[in-house]
């Protein structure tokens, strides 16, 4: 039975995405792929997705959903909608009529939502926004603003500044004449200190204690089955969905990425495996590992068999934790090489 999400308890049979911070075709085009990942699963459902206060016009919205509508199913492509919203002018072209969902009513829900992510996620630094910054350069997506940092890291403005002018000092950055910012090559130095071996890396660790531990590709499968939009998978699992060649026979462990900072709960991990056990001794064997994301954007995404993942970013930052540092680097020389 797939998890009920808020949006489908205020309005039955509908699934109300709010996402802020979508500035590029890429980040638009992922968005609508779960879409149709999701519909598949729940085929009694809408799907509307809310672009909050998002550079797109109208006619680009259009364009680009009715280009992925013409390459999905006839019955799908009709349950899937766009519209935009600027918290400062409301709705642009809303179809209420179409939707049967009033617009003080949708109003009030992109109000609750927006102030749940909030533009400031406590525990977001500038580990995130390097992350941010250095996932886009890979992406080749498009330089972005101060702001739209800020919206999708969480971290708060002085925060953004002050990592752009450390990155600055490093001749990392590039700059755009309207102040856009991005990376000129990725900082693998720079990243290494900070989110390798730096602040970023909180993790509280698991092993089985039944003496017959399921194998992290089992425990993925279950996970799966659990349906959690916050929790994704990294580490090897997640590395070989962006670099199959990864030089390593099955996963030594399940590295997960939850979507928040270290209050979480984690209750999810007993109905994973009621064996899981949480550890604290650095010598004991550790089966499941799960590392914290307190970003606004959690920049996850479906694999074919609809696997939530993390960012290549995140995954490799997994590899080197678990000492997989040839991995590591042969995964990160090969992305480079790849996106040069």
């Amino acid at each position: 039975m797939p998890k009920k999400l808020p949006s489908e308890s205020v309005w039955p049979n509908w699934y109300v995405c709010v996402k802020s911070g979508i500035f590029t075709a890429r980040d638009l085009r992922s968005i609508l792929v779960s879409a149709a990942y999701d519909l598949e699963r729940t085929p009694e459902n809408r799907y509307l997705c809310v672009l909050v206060d998002s550079k797109f016009t109208r006619e680009r919205v259009k364009s680009e959903l009715q280009a992925f509508k013409r390459i999905i199913h006839p019955q799908m492509a009709g349950r899937i909608y766009l519209t935009l919203f600027h918290q400062a002018k409301g709705f642009i072209d809303f179809p209420e009529n179409e939707f049967g969902i009033s617009q003080n009513e949708l109003r009030q829900f992109i109000q609750e939502q927006v102030a749940l992510t909030g533009k400031n996620s406590p525990g977001a630094t500038r580990s995130a926004v390097l992350n941010l910054l250095a996932l886009s350069w890979l992406n080749r997506d498009e330089p972005q603003t101060t702001e739209a940092l800020c919206q999708a890291s969480g971290a708060s403005y002085p925060t953004v500044v002050n990592t752009i002018k450390e990155l600055e000092a490093e001749n990392l950055i590039a700059r755009q004449s309207d102040r856009r910012v991005s990376l000129k090559r990725f900082p693998e130095r720079l990243w290494k200190r900070w989110v390798v071996d730096g602040e970023a890396r909180k993790s509280i660790r698991f092993n089985d204690r039944s003496g017959q531990p399921r194998t992290p590709e089992d425990l993925a499968e279950r996970l799966q089955e659990l349906n959690l939009p916050n929790v994704a998978i990294g580490g090897v699992i997640g590395a070989k969905h962006y670099y199959p060649m990864l030089n390593i026979t099955g996963s030594p462990r399940l590295d997960l990425i939850v979507h928040g900072g270290v209050k979480s709960d984690l209750a999810f991990i007993t109905k994973l495996d009621p064996a899981l056990r949480q550890i604290n001794n650095l010598m004991d064997p550790e089966n499941v590992v799960v590392h914290f994301l307190p970003r606004a954007e959690s920049m996850f995404i479906k694999d074919h068999n609809g696997l939530l993942l993390a960012d290549p970013i995140e995954c490799l930052a997994n590899l080197y934790q678990a000492g997989l540092d040839y991995q590591g680097e042969d995964m990160l020389s090969t992305l480079i090489a790849k996106r040069k």
